[in-house]
């Protein structure tokens, strides 16, 4: 599960990593705050669509500038052992909602939420990876 690689790699990395920058707008601390409001998102967004069977709304866009954004702000303080906690919890409670459900249903349903299975090398998680471990393998 990435997942789990993601936050193993972020507990391995020393105070000043979390200020470099990942991208032109972005530090690993701003970029984990938003992988965290995905997280924050996703339980609610999973029982939502399951029960009305309508695509979630960042299907229906690619503008996700404000959304991000706002999760950067709200998690600006946090240091990076509350970001890491903050992100393994929203996780669970992920997997909750999908097993409250039951996996193999929400994967009959892949129209609907084939984002929740995306595991492969250009996976939501492995993008972000790659791009921190770029970052702070640059000094």
């Amino acid at each position: 599960m990435p997942e789990k690689n993601f936050i193993s790699y972020l507990k391995s990395l020393k105070p000043k990593d979390w200020n470099k920058k990942v991208t032109d707008k972005w530090t690993v601390k701003e970029l984990v705050a938003h992988m965290i409001g995905w997280e924050r998102g996703d339980p609610e967004i999973i029982k939502s669509t399951w029960k009305t069977k309508q695509t979630p709304w960042f299907t229906k866009t690619k503008d996700y500038d404000d959304f991000n954004q706002k999760n950067i702000d709200y998690y600006k303080n946090y240091k990076p052992a509350e970001l890491i906690r903050e992100l393994e919890q929203w996780q669970r409670k992920v997997k909750e909602e999908i097993e409250r459900i039951g996996e193999d249903k929400l994967k009959a349903r892949l129209d609907l939420f084939g984002w929740l299975f995306d595991t492969g090398e250009n996976s939501h998680y492995n993008l972000h990876y790659r791009q921190i471990e770029n970052a702070v393998n640059k000094n």
